[in-house]
């Protein structure tokens, strides 16, 4: 059974802790440690690789340690302010005037029913008495609290994580909390000496899987340390982000109050200067950090910036995982890296080194000087998310939850729900509840965002909240006038009127009815973009003769339009307009427009009528494609795609990238598309869940071409009998 030193009572001037009791270190004790010392997803990870200095030959302990940000020198003497002193005045010696414990660091604080709080990194010896081989270290948490409820349970929230403990009988009647926690805990035995890298990494964390901690400082403290250990004050650097420590339970703050808070800590850390000409150790770019802090170190860039100091004019080489990848000449005492190939995912170690000037004149001498390794986190996958319980469809709910979840742990959700909601909420945790609803169809949009940035393509529900058919994806494809889940036509006749044609759900078309009594020959272009200003309603946009741009909002149940409203002038540029629905992933029906030079741009819509500032989607050479249609999701991927038929009667799918671009085109079909006068995308159309094909012939008969989900058509269906020709078909 390991030792643990018989730790005597700190030497403050102005002020007095109780005895520290000996603790023997268990297997058990060490995990809580280092489950309590576990950095936190929003550590810093600045972190130098080896955390501990050489030894001293002098007393046998490491001349410092280090967090990544700082160096922290052994602290044994008066002069410096140390916790602890050697016994006697004058010089320091091993092991005649030597304490029997000493600190690189420790953090106290205290206050009301809060004894003690202790974080330290500390150094003693094996049986108390200062004899050479016998110098040990460990990591250690100390929590004293009293005046509580016995056998009631309490949560201590503090700089290096959370613990829980319940209150035992103190002898007096009332409860406390006494524990002490060692970790890291290194031993000398005849042939094996301290693990003094393993002490560290039990305060500091794993550098080789890049999880690190910070050492805790003083607000403005005294030149060369991170505080003074005889007066307190507020902190900052808790690796946490905790710079208190919180105590909740029955009473913690006294009776009747059940949290304590205390924010003011006595540090001890005295900064070290010891330097080797090592250039410094490398420093990512905040503007590559895309982390949830500018420190962290959590990047979704393969090729970040490394920044750092170097001797002026050294040539300082940068390694990723020990292996080379770009060096640059230290210029003003600073160096600038960016990796020459693609960082892998995961876990990353850099270092940066120069060649040693001693080398190889002294064969001895190492042949590089390095720095420490910063750990980073390479990250450019999105976090998948699993929903998780919902309304049902139809339901008569009209305050519909969701749950939802990610396997990725540190995982944030940001949620919509269309058309009531059109701004994405943050900070959804694993859940939301919306206010009351009225009847109608929703859409429900969740994405993940991950600790390195990472956005997912939204996952989404489409109900229906009341009486009615259940809705359907289909009717997120934005075809839907009537608001019964299924696809539906409009077409104008040659007469100016302006005809409904309601899908059946069986691949059919219902009884027409008229929803523009005439003047519709005035209307150039007619166009089915779905819900365009998010009342929930699909719609139909027109371009008029003159070049103008009109929105007829959807009446919703009845298929009829409401009061045109006027979004654009100057269309007539356009030689042809498409309805995509949402090409470029922001759950907002959009608009693709070809202008005479042959420049396809993306319109993206703002979800309230209007459109936002145009982007190329797809670059000049348009014009050798004779028609465009869009088609919703058509391939096996979740985004919006469009089909295109080019002058030789092929057609060809454009598969949509879900961020305003097309991926690699695709042939569905090898001739004959010259044959048809019309294509149309009109979604989910026959009974399968595929978004279809329509296609109007040189005879007027109109066929449906179902798709089979993969980005293929299967065999064809007559739906029209002869006599469409005289009717320009909404796309």
């Amino acid at each position: 059974m390991p030792l643990a030193h018989r730790s005597a009572p700190h030497r403050h001037p102005a002020k007095k802790h109780p005895a520290k009791k000996k603790v023997v270190t268990t297997v058990a004790a060490a995990s809580l440690l280092a489950a309590a010392f576990a950095p936190l997803s929003i550590a810093p990870a600045h972190a130098e690789l080896p955390p501990a200095g050489p030894v001293d030959p002098a007393n046998g302990y490491p001349l410092w340690y280090s967090d990544g940000t700082v160096r922290l020198q052994f602290c044994y003497t008066a002069e410096l302010g140390c916790l602890s002193t050697q016994p006697n005045p004058g010089p320091a010696s091993y092991p005649d005037n030597f304490p029997e414990e000493a600190f690189w660091f420790a953090a106290e604080a205290s206050g009301g029913n809060l004894r003690l709080y202790e974080a330290a990194l500390e150094g003693a010896h094996v049986n108390g008495a200062v004899v050479p081989g016998e110098q040990m270290g460990f990591a250690r948490l100390r929590f004293r609290v009293e005046n509580l409820v016995i056998g009631s349970q309490y949560t201590i929230t503090h700089p290096y994580g959370v613990n829980t403990y319940t209150a035992v009988d103190d002898g007096r009647g009332a409860g406390e909390i006494s524990q002490t926690v060692d970790s890291g805990l290194c031993t000398p035995t005849a042939t094996v000496a301290c693990d003094w890298d393993g002490v560290g990494r039990a305060f500091l964390g794993s550098y080789g899987v890049g999880t690190t901690a910070t050492f805790l400082r003083q607000v403005n403290p005294p030149v060369g340390t991170l505080g003074n250990p005889n007066v307190a004050s507020a902190v900052t650097g808790a690796p946490s982000g905790n710079n208190f420590v919180r105590v909740d339970g029955p009473n913690a703050g006294g009776t009747g109050v059940n949290t304590l808070t205390v924010s003011t800590f006595a540090v001890q850390g005295v900064i070290s200067d010891t330097t080797d000409g090592a250039p410094a150790m490398p420093d990512m770019a905040a503007a590559n950090d895309t982390g949830r802090s500018t420190t962290d170190n959590i990047t979704s860039a393969t090729t970040p910036t490394f920044t750092g100091s170097a001797t002026d004019g050294s040539t300082v080489e940068l390694l990723v995982d020990g292996v080379p990848a770009g060096s640059a000449v230290a210029a003003g005492g600073t160096y600038s890296i960016v990796p020459t190939t693609a960082l892998a995912q995961g876990r990353r170690t850099i270092t940066a080194r120069i060649a040693n000037p001693a080398f190889p004149a002294d064969p001895a001498a190492p042949q590089f000087l390095a720095s420490g390794g910063l750990a980073i986190t390479v990250d450019t996958t999105a976090a998948p998310i699993t929903m998780g319980t919902g309304p049902s469809n139809p339901t008569l709910d009209t305050t519909p939850t969701f749950n939802f979840s990610s396997t990725e742990s540190g995982t944030s959700f940001d949620c919509q729900l269309l058309p009531t909601n059109n701004l994405w909420e943050t900070g959804c945790l694993t859940g939301k509840t919306y206010d009351a609803q009225q009847d109608g169809i929703y859409t429900f949009n969740v994405r993940s965002v991950d600790t390195a940035g990472n956005v997912s393509t939204p996952t989404s529900y489409v109900w229906r909240i009341g009486q009615g058919t259940p809705a359907s994806a289909t009717a997120a494809e934005q075809k839907d006038m009537t608001g019964d889940g299924n696809p539906d036509l409009v077409s104008r006749s040659s007469d100016g009127k302006l005809w409904l044609y309601p899908g059946t759900s069986a691949g059919r078309l219902g009884t027409r009815f008229n929803i523009g009594s005439g003047g519709w020959n005035s209307m150039s272009a007619l166009m089915m973009p779905g819900d365009f200003d998010g009342d929930g309603n699909s719609d139909l946009i027109a371009r008029a003769t003159d070049g103008v741009l009109w929105l007829y909002p959807g009446a919703g149940g009845s298929g009829g339009l409401l009061a045109r409203k006027q979004i654009g002038t100057g269309w007539n540029s356009m030689s042809a307009l498409v309805a995509p629905g949402d090409f470029n992933g922001d759950n907002r029906v959009d608009l693709l427009a070809r202008d005479s030079a042959g420049t396809l741009w993306l319109y993206p819509g703002n979800g309230s009528g209007r459109f936002g500032t145009r982007g190329i989607a797809g670059a000049s050479g348009w014009n050798a494609m004779s028609q465009l249609a869009g088609v919703g999701t058509f391939d096996t991927g979740g985004t919006a795609d469009m089909v295109a038929r080019d002058s030789t009667g092929r057609l060809w799918l454009y598969p949509g990238t879900g961020t305003g671009k097309f991926g690699t085109r695709k042939l569905i079909g090898s001739s004959g598309w010259n044959a048809m006068s019309g294509l149309n995308g009109p979604g989910a159309f026959d009974a399968g869940a595929s978004m279809d094909l329509m296609a109007r012939d040189s005879k007027g008969t109109l066929w449906l071409y179902p798709g089979n989900g993969s980005g293929g058509l299967g065999t064809r269906v007559q739906i029209g009998a002869s006599g469409w020709s005289t009717m320009m078909i909404a796309p």
